[in-house]
């Protein structure tokens, strides 16, 4: 049996064919959740289970009540279908969150991404980060926090998760959480758009209640970097916070205002100095 599973809620125009590279080995496995019916079948390595309806998050926690055999896998990714990824970044991902250590974590997506949070886009100083936030898009557990946390997903009556990532990096004491900026993934639809109104306003009150009643928020903080060998960068705060902002550049230069937010969520992890009455003469 392969180390690590992928667990995908998929539709009839899933992406996941480009997860798969033809006769090439890999050391993971594919376990589809259709939400509806869908024209693909089982195959080695690959396995559809039954229709389950409904919202990701309902199906999911649907589908590992009534299967155990997910505890067996050391790392459990679980992406949405409109992931554009390779099976080479996949098996990466699951190889550098080894080395790690990461407990909660998920690929950066890539540039050309649709995407809701800048903390979860692909910085191009690093190559990880330590984060304090792991959007439900693309989230990945080790064994151990998704056994720690899978009991949370009964707090989204609605099945569509939002405030859950608010809170499971705290559950963890947002230790070992992190976004692998090295191996971006494409999220090739809109997000956040529903035509049910009453439904959004459901789904945001719901991620309201979740945060208030855990007293967590969204952290989209950049505690530090990791490079390719999986040890800590050496760096300044100061010096961290300009290579991130440097790393963001893309994103600063269609909405400004990532900058401020930037600085809102790094600021606290230093002291800001006060401007000297000389300048700062070169």
């Amino acid at each position: 049996m392969s180390r690590n599973l992928v667990l995908a809620r998929v539709g009839a125009s899933s992406l996941h064919g480009s997860w798969l590279s033809a006769g090439v080995p890999r050391d993971w496995d594919l376990h589809l959740v259709p939400f509806q019916p869908v024209p693909f079948a089982s195959g080695p390595g690959v396995v559809v289970a039954d229709v389950i309806p409904g919202p990701k998050w309902a199906g999911v926690r649907e589908y590992l009540r009534s299967w155990d055999g997910w505890r067996e896998y050391d790392y459990v990714w679980i992406p949405d279908d409109d992931i554009f990824v390779t099976q080479g970044t996949i098996s990466a991902m699951f190889e550098v969150a080894r080395t790690v250590g990461l407990d909660l974590f998920a690929p950066a997506l890539h540039e050309a991404s649709y995407f809701a949070h800048f903390s979860t886009m692909r910085n191009t100083s690093f190559f990880g980060r330590w984060t304090g936030f792991v959007e439900i898009m693309v989230p990945a557990f080790s064994r151990q926090a998704l056994d720690q946390l899978v009991h949370t997903l009964d707090l989204s009556e609605t099945g569509w998760g939002w405030g859950l990532d608010s809170l499971w990096p705290k559950l963890l004491e947002y230790r070992n959480v992190g976004v692998i900026d090295a191996l971006p993934v494409l999220h090739t639809r809109p997000v956040g758009r529903m035509r049910d109104l009453d439904l959004a306003k459901r789904v945001l009150d719901e991620s309201d209640h979740i945060m208030d009643r855990f007293d967590c928020r969204q952290v989209h903080t950049s505690f530090g970097a990791f490079n390719d060998e999986g040890a800590a960068v050496k760096s300044e705060p100061e010096r961290f916070f300009a290579d991130l902002a440097r790393g963001w550049q893309h994103l600063v230069d269609r909405d400004p205002r990532v900058l401020t937010w930037l600085v809102e969520f790094q600021q606290e992890l230093f002291e800001w100095p006060e401007y000297p009455v000389a300048g700062t003469p070169s």
